[in-house]
């Protein structure tokens, strides 16, 4: 079973991310909200099979800032808004089908400064509740290598919002209310 790992310094704990992440592999990473089961845009089909998914349901892509959310979309001027608002921070915006969230977790920011946009998931085996803590996504997910320990996570799971030409609508209510910001 993998050990969550939180000795060495913020360097170390992303070299370690990236190479893992580079490799094709799968990690467990902290965010500002949950742990994410993380992989490169290249492997999502990975982070499906590891958390039994099924494969109709979305994950989010994590970028390091908003702008990088621009390789993903042509952010509409609601998006922008919200973008402006609530980024870096829990909301997950969803524009062309796609799903980008810029957490506000320094480690998470600059591995995707390294790697590039992540692709992630709560930590969790589909339909199984969130862990808290490291040790258990760790236990949850035995075939991942580097679990990075960062304290217990309570926050709620982001907020979820779809932005379209006619405006947004909240998809999954979570840490951030957006009522009437981008409209």
């Amino acid at each position: 079973m993998p050990k969550p790992v939180s000795m060495g310094g913020p360097a170390e704990l992303m070299e370690m991310a990236t190479t893992e992440l580079r490799a094709g592999r799968a990690v467990i990473i902290p965010t500002d909200t949950v742990y994410g089961l993380a992989a490169l845009p290249e492997h999502v089909d990975l982070l499906f099979e590891l958390k039994q998914r099924p494969l109709d349901k979305a994950v989010a892509i994590l970028v390091a800032r908003p702008a990088d959310a621009e390789q993903m979309f042509n952010p509409l001027p609601a998006t922008r808004r919200l973008m402006e608002e609530f980024w870096p921070g829990a909301l997950t915006i969803v524009q062309e089908g796609c799903g980008v969230r810029c957490p506000d977790h320094s480690l998470v920011q600059a591995l995707a400064s390294e790697v590039g946009p992540i692709a992630t998931t709560s930590a969790n085996l589909s339909g199984q509740p969130t862990p808290n803590t490291a040790a258990e996504a760790a236990a949850a997910f035995p075939a991942v290598e580097l679990v990075i320990d960062g304290g217990r996570l309570q926050a709620p799971a982001s907020t979820v919002v779809e932005v379209t030409e006619d405006g947004f609508s909240i998809l999954r209510q979570g840490a951030i209310v957006v009522d009437g910001v981008a409209e």
